[in-house]
C-alpha cells in the first residue's frame, strides 16, 4: 500500500490554536504531506468536548490509542484502554501546571473528577493479496466521520450519511466511564474494501456536516478538500473554512480533516 497523509486543523473562531481540542493521528507516524509505505495503515480523528477539562487531551490520547491498537480490535475495548491510561495523562498534566507554577486550583477538581468526552471515527488500512486492494475497517462513536471517494464519487460515508442527522447530543468517548458495558451500546462499525486510487476523508462533525450537506445539494464537497495541498489550492484550509463560517454553511467549532490519497 502507498498513501499520501495530510492533515488540516483550524481551531473555532474566538479561540487560540491552544484552545484546540480536536486531535488526528497516523501510524506508522507520518508527517504532513507525506507518503507511508506497507501493509497498513492506521487513522483517527477524535472531537474533544469542550463541556470538560482536559478535552483536547483525551482526544489526543484516544487518536494515539486507537492507531497503536490492533486492526480489527474492538472500538469499546480501546476505548477503556484510553480510560486505563487517563490517570497519567492527567497527572502530566497535573506536573506540567505545577512547573508553569499554576497548580491546579480548588474549583478544577470537580472537573478533573468527572473526566472528559470525545467523539472518535477510526480507520484499518490492511494489503490484501497485493498491494492495490484490501480490507478497510472501520469504527465509530459520536459524529466524527469517515467519507470515501472513489473514481469522483462519495461511495461511503459512515457513520453519518445525513446533514440533518448531526445534533448538539452525539455519543461520547468518557475517559472515567461509570458503565463500561454501556460504551459499546454506541459503537459502530464498517467493513468494506479499498483500492488504489481512493480517497479517504476523516473529518470532525463540522467538517462532516458541511461536507454531507454540499454532496447532498449535487456539489462534489471532495474536489475542494482535494485540492488543499495542492497547487490547485485557493486560499488554504484556513480561507476555506473562514469563507464557509461566513457564509453560514459551516458551523463555528474546531474543524479537523485527515486526508488519505492512496
Amino acid at each position: 500500500m502507498r498513501a499520501f497523509i495530510s492533515t488540516f486543523a483550524v481551531a473555532k473562531a474566538g479561540s487560540t490554536d491552544q484552545e484546540y481540542e480536536d486531535a488526528s493521528d497516523v501510524r506508522p507516524a507520518a508527517g504532513d504531506d507525506t507518503e507511508v509505505t506497507g501493509p497498513w495503515l492506521a487513522a483517527a480523528v477524535a472531537d474533544g468536548a469542550s463541556e470538560a477539562m482536559l478535552a483536547g487531551h483525551w482526544a489526543r490520547h484516544l487518536t494515539t490509542t486507537f492507531t497503536a491498537a490492533p486492526a480489527g480490535h474492538d472500538l469499546a475495548s480501546t476505548i477503556l484502554a484510553a480510560a486505563a491510561g487517563w490517570d497519567a495523562v492527567e497527572a502530566e498534566y497535573r506536573h506540567a501546571r505545577d512547573e508553569a507554577g499554576e497548580p491546579i486550583a480548588w474549583y478544577e477538581e470537580d472537573g478533573l473528577r468527572r473526566g472528559a468526552y470525545a467523539t472518535l471515527v477510526g480507520a484499518h488500512l490492511l494489503d490484501g493479496p497485493t498491494d492495490r486492494q484490501g480490507p478497510l475497517l472501520v469504527a465509530a462513536l459520536g459524529d466524527a466521520c469517515l467519507f470515501q471517494v472513489r473514481d469522483d464519487k462519495l461511495i461511503t460515508a459512515f457513520p453519518i450519511d445525513d446533514p440533518d442527522e448531526f445534533d448538539s447530543l452525539p455519543g461520547l468517548a468518557p475517559s472515567r466511564p461509570l458503565d463500561p458495558a454501556k460504551i459499546g451500546e454506541h459503537v459502530v462499525a464498517l467493513a468494506t474494501e479499498w483500492r488504489q486510487g481512493d480517497q479517504l476523508l476523516l473529518a470532525s462533525d463540522a467538517l462532516a456536516q458541511w461536507f454531507l450537506a454540499q454532496a447532498r445539494a449535487g456539489g462534489t464537497p471532495w474536489r475542494t478538500l482535494s485540492d488543499l495541498g495542492t497547487d490547485a489550492e485557493i486560499g488554504g484550509f484556513a480561507a476555506l473554512v473562514d469563507g464557509c463560517r461566513a457564509n453560514g454553511s459551516l458551523k463555528n467549532d474546531d474543524t479537523t480533516l485527515l486526508r488519505i490519497d492512496l
